[in-house]
């Protein structure tokens, strides 16, 4: 019998670190297939990390792309990069693209997942904010920290922009989840 909840990582050469569902068998056991390397559950398969040998440590890889959040008009905030999520119950999880709730809504917080167009959440994705750091070009890497009933704390470079050309270029703040800020998509209670 199939169990979709699981996912299992697995190294290709060359593509990295992937998730893929696999079956199991009522005769294998849990140890005979579970991979060497730490399991990832819900990545998407666009999403490359792997890891590297990095001061004494396996760490993931940290990939030849920028860390942007582009915020959309009534909708989520989309994020790629070198992320590392920080859920409020501690679980670590890395990605390169995630799409984060900002109305409040979410079922699956801190991941979108549409609630936004069953309540109708209007925002013009607007950004008042000014840049306080020039722009890098080098990789980097950026940790979100989920607050219990509070906001999505960020540290680490972080290029905030939406449609309309506005932007800001920062290495820390706290971007709103609750859907009420009056600065939006930063939060306000900070």
């Amino acid at each position: 019998m199939e169990d979709a909840t699981k996912a299992w990582p697995y190294i290709r050469p060359g593509v990295g670190l992937e998730t893929e569902t696999s079956p199991q068998s009522e005769g294998d056991s849990a140890a005979s297939t579970a991979p060497a390397e730490p399991r990832t559950v819900g990545e998407k398969r666009q999403d490359r990390w792997f890891l590297e040998e990095r001061g004494g440590k396996r760490v993931p890889k940290r990939l030849e792309i920028a860390n942007e959040l582009r915020v959309s008009s009534g909708g989520p905030l989309y994020l790629t990069g070198n992320v590392t999520l920080i859920d409020e119950d501690g679980s670590v999880t890395h990605a390169n693209h995630l799409t984060l709730c900002r109305c409040g809504a979410s079922r699956s917080k801190p991941i979108c997942d549409e609630s936004h167009v069953e309540i109708e959440f209007l925002d013009s994705g607007r950004i008042d904010r000014a840049s306080d750091c020039m722009p890098l070009r080098r990789p980097q890497t950026v940790t979100l920290t989920c607050v219990k009933d509070g906001p999505l704390k960020f540290r680490g470079y972080l290029r905030i922009h939406n449609s309309k050309g506005q932007e800001c270029l920062t290495m820390q703040g706290a971007l709103c989840r609750c859907g009420r800020s009056s600065r939006k998509p930063f939060c306000d209670c900070q």
